[in-house]
C-alpha cells in the first residue's frame, strides 16, 4: 500500500543521507559498527553478503573493506543512485540491485551474511521480511539488523515523554520534509511494537538461533515528576540460522502442533467430559452469550474446537456452531461427544492461519486455550476479521501460560502450586505426568515473555477490529479450586473484539 510512496520519499532524502554517510565514514559510528559488523558475521573469510536497505551505502563499504563480497539493495533509485557514487569514492567493488526487502530476486541460500540499517521499521510486513531474509541465509549464515523505536512516541507516553524519534528528530534532513514519512509510520506495524524484542521473538519463532542483541538508551526527565528514565532508542540484533536442522515451513510447523495436539487429545477428551456435567457448562454458556451478537440463532466458528466443549454448549443453547481444528484426534473425540450430547455442530479439520470459509459467514467466533499455540498471530486474527460478519464479535479466552516456560519466578511459583495440588487433590491435569517438568524442558516459547492481554491489543488493532474490550481475570465462577490452585499465577483472560 505505501511502498511507493516510502520509495519516493526516501529518494529525495538521499543527498543528505549520502552527506551524512560521509561524515560517518570519519565518526564513532564508523568503529562501532565495523566491530559490530564483525562481530555479528559468521566464521570465514571472503563472505557473500547482501546489505538490504543499503540506502547510501555505509554498511556496504564496511563490509567491502573487510574483503567481503557485498551485494547492496535499495527499493530507492536515489538512494542507489548515491550508493554507486560513493562506492567508486571509496574504491571498493559493490553489486547493486533494485529490490523490495518483503521480496527478493536471489535464490535461496545465496548468501553467508546479511545486514540491514534503519530499514526495518518502515517495512509494512516485517516479518514476511525476516521470513523472506532467513530463505536468503546460507544454513549457518548470519543476519544482522540495526534499528530503533523511532516512532513508538506515538503509541507509548513513555516514548512520547523522551521523545526518542520525534517528528522533529531528522538529523541531517537537509530541508526536505519529514512528514509524508511521519504520517506513514503512524500506520506501519512496528510504530507500535517494543523492539528489539519484538524482532527476537519474531526470529526465534522463524527458527533462528544464538541471538545476540546490543541496545543504546537515552535518559530523560520525566516532565511529570522529574526522576531520571530511560527507554531503549537504537539497538543491534544479530541472529543465525541453524546449519544442522532444517527450518521448517509454516505448513511443517503446524503439522507438529497439530500432532502434539494428537497426542494429548485423550487426556483433554477426559478433562471435558468433567467440564460437561459441571456448574462450568452454565457459566461459560453465559459468558459467552451476554459478550456474543444479539440474535436468536448465531452463526459461531469455534476455532480450534478441542474435544468440543464450546461447540456443544452453543449447540445446546440453540446456535449453528461449526467446530474447528488441526488435530484428528481432537476431532475424533469431538465428534464423538456431540453424538452422546445430541447435538450436530459441523466439524472441520483445518488450520487458523488459513480458513477454508468465505468472507462474513460467521456472527460469532470463539477461542479457548488456542491462541497461545499460534505460529502468527496477526495472520491468524486477520482470517477471523475475514470471516465475521459486519458487527460480528471475536472472543478470545486464554491465559499466559507460555511465562512458565519464559519466566523463572512464575515457573517456580506453579511447580509449588502443583505440588500442592498433587498433595491435596491428589493428581494435577496431565494424567499423572508433571506440567512442570515439560515447562523446564522447553525454555523458550514463540511469545516470549509477552505479558497477554495487552499484548494483543495492538495487534487487534492494526487488523482492523473496534470496540476491544479485555479482562484479565476471569475465572471467578468458571475455575474450581483445584484449578485456581495449579493455574492461579497465569489466570484465564477473556479478549472481546467487534468487526
Amino acid at each position: 500500500m505505501y511502498l511507493n510512496q516510502i520509495g519516493t520519499y526516501w529518494d529525495s532524502r538521499a543527498e543528505g543521507y549520502s552527506m551524512t554517510i560521509h561524515q560517518q565514514l570519519k565518526s564513532n559510528e564508523y568503529s562501532y559498527f565495523r566491530d559490530m559488523l564483525r562481530r555479528g558475521a559468521p566464521q570465514g573469510e571472503g563472505l557473500s553478503c547482501l546489505d538490504i536497505g543499503c540506502g547510501p551505502g555505509f554498511f556496504s563499504i564496511l563490509l567491502a573493506q573487510d574483503g567481503h563480497n557485498v551485494t547492496a539493495v535499495d527499493y530507492s533509485e536515489g538512494m542507489l543512485e548515491k550508493a554507486t557514487e560513493n562506492f567508486s569514492e571509496m574504491g571498493v567493488d559493490i553489486m547493486t540491485a533494485q529490490g523490495d526487502a518483503q521480496n527478493l530476486p536471489f535464490a535461496s541460500g545465496s548468501f553467508d551474511y546479511i545486514v540491514s540499517r534503519n530499514l526495518v521499521w518502515n517495512l509494512e510486513y516485517p516479518e514476511n521480511a525476516y521470513r523472506e531474509w532467513i530463505r536468503l541465509l546460507k544454513p549457518g549464515g548470519r543476519l544482522l539488523v540495526a534499528d530503533g523505536n523511532h516512532y513508538l512516541h506515538y503509541y507509548d507516553e513513555v516514548y512520547l515523554a523522551s521523545k526518542v524519534g520525534g517528528e522533529n528528530h531528522h538529523p541531517d534532513i537537509y530541508g526536505v520534509d519529514p512528514s509524508p514519512i511521519n504520517n506513514i509510520a503512524r500506520d506501519l506495524p512496528l510504530s507500535r511494537e517494543h523492539r528489539p524484542e519484538w524482532d527476537m521473538q519474531t526470529l526465534l519463532r522463524l527458527g533462528m538461533e544464538h541471538l545476540d542483541v546490543h541496545v543504546s538508551r537515552r535518559e530523560f526527565p520525566d516532565p511529570a515528576d522529574g526522576e531520571t528514565k530511560s527507554v531503549i532508542a537504537d539497538f543491534v540484533v544479530c541472529a543465525g540460522k541453524p546449519a544442522n536442522k532444517k527450518i521448517l515451513s509454516g505448513e511443517e510447523q503446524q503439522k507438529l502442533i497439530d500432532d502434539q495436539w494428537t497426542e494429548a487429545s485423550d487426556n483433554y477428551d477426559n478433562i471435558i467430559h468433567d467440564e460437561l456435567n459441571s456448574f462450568r457448562v452454565k457459566a461459560w454458556t453465559d459468558l459467552i452469550l451476554e459478550n456474543a451478537p444479539k440474535k436468536p440463532v448465531l452463526d459461531i466458528l469455534d476455532c480450534g474446537c478441542g474435544p468440543a466443549f464450546f461447540s456443544i454448549l452453543l449447540s445446546r443453547a440453540g446456535h449453528r456452531v461449526v467446530g474447528l481444528d488441526g488435530s484428528e484426534g481432537m476431532l475424533n473425540h469431538a465428534t464423538q461427544n456431540a453424538l452422546q450430547y445430541d447435538v450436530h455442530p459441523l466439524f472441520v479439520r483445518g488450520d487458523c492461519h488459513d480458513l477454508p470459509f468465505p468472507d462474513n459467514s460467521f456472527d460469532l467466533v470463539v477461542s479457548r486455550n488456542v491462541t497461545h499455540t499460534l505460529r502468527n498471530h496477526r495472520q491468524v486474527y486477520g482470517q477471523w476479521l475475514r470471516v465475521l460478519r459486519p458487527g460480528g464479535k471475536l472472543l478470545i479466552f486464554d491465559a499466559n501460560w507460555h511465562l512458565m516456560q519464559t519466566d523463572p519466578d512464575i515457573r517456580r511459583e506453579f511447580s509449588r502450586r502443583e505440588k500442592e495440588c498433587i498433595e491435596r487433590y491428589g493428581s494435577n491435569f496431565s494424567g499423572g505426568k508433571r506440567e512442570v517438568d515439560d515447562c523446564e524442558v522447553t525454555s523458550s516459547h514463540l511469545l516470549g515473555t509477552c505479558v497477554r492481554p495487552g499484548w494483543d491489543m495492538s495487534i487487534l488493532e492494526q487488523a482492523g477490529y473496534k470496540n476491544i474490550f479485555t479482562e484479565e481475570n476471569i475465572i471467578d465462577g468458571l475455575w474450581d479450586d483445584k484449578e485456581k490452585l495449579i493455574y492461579g499465577s497465569t489466570p484465564m483472560f477473556m479478549i472481546a473484539a467487534s468487526k
